[in-house]
């Protein structure tokens, strides 16, 4: 359980007994660990054993909480996209560029894609080739969609602020358009995990094609 979730817990609920107590504990010794190990040395270089180790529990306990080294890292992951998400989501303006306000929203995932290359990438796969009853991955997959929500709903803000100056163009679902600025992002991330781009150009490459997305989407009241 979070903080976020503990301070959500209801103040007469009773404490929680020793096993639960212990159960939690080696929850979190085993998601700092990860999360350590990952930044420190990369994916490929760490094994489960070296997180049981660092965790000080058994391997098999370490199974227990996580099936694979993959779905560890989705654990590390969802855990900081989350909360850079709801920050983020937060600090997002009600008006002003929508493009400024989707990469505010897209924010977490660039740092991490030029902050920890490899990772992100090996996040990025997992999101759509992990383990298809992974606990993490549906966790991943449950992210994808809220963020994807939060795009569309600044896609139709733009339309329902501004009707006389610019809207969506008629039949343009922006659930679909959201979907597609992700896949932008997806697509980014990976390029620059491969050295295709640098990850200095990736904040600036992602601003013109979101731009690119929003245009080929809006239509201005002049033409309709």
């Amino acid at each position: 359980m979070s903080t976020s979730d503990e301070a959500r817990a209801p103040t007469n609920a009773p404490p929680p007994g020793r096993r639960e107590r212990n159960k939690h504990d080696k929850q979190t010794r085993i998601h700092a660990a990860a999360a350590d190990l990952f930044a420190e040395r990369g994916y490929s270089a760490v094994t489960t054993q070296d997180i049981a180790d660092r965790a000080d529990v058994a391997i098999g306990t370490l199974f227990r909480y996580a099936s694979s080294k993959a779905e560890l890292l989705l654990m590390v992951f969802n855990d900081d996209w989350r909360r850079s998400l709801e920050r983020h989501r937060s600090a997002v303006p009600a008006d002003g560029d929508p493009t400024g306000r989707i990469m505010a929203l897209l924010g977490p995932l660039i740092v991490a894609g030029t902050q920890k290359p490899e990772n992100t990438a090996v996040y990025q796969r997992e999101i759509l080739f992990g383990e298809p009853d992974g606990r993490y991955r549906a966790e991943a997959l449950a992210l994808v969609d809220q963020l994807e929500a939060s795009i569309g709903a600044v896609l139709r803000s733009v339309d329902e602020a501004s009707p006389h100056v610019q809207r969506i163009r008629p039949g343009t679902d922006p659930v679909l358009a959201a979907r597609s600025l992700f896949s932008v992002l997806h697509m980014e991330l990976i390029r620059s995990s491969l050295g295709r781009e640098s990850a200095e150009e990736l904040p600036r490459v992602l601003h013109a094609e979101i731009d690119l997305v929003i245009h080929g989407i809006m239509e201005s009241a002049g033409r309709r």
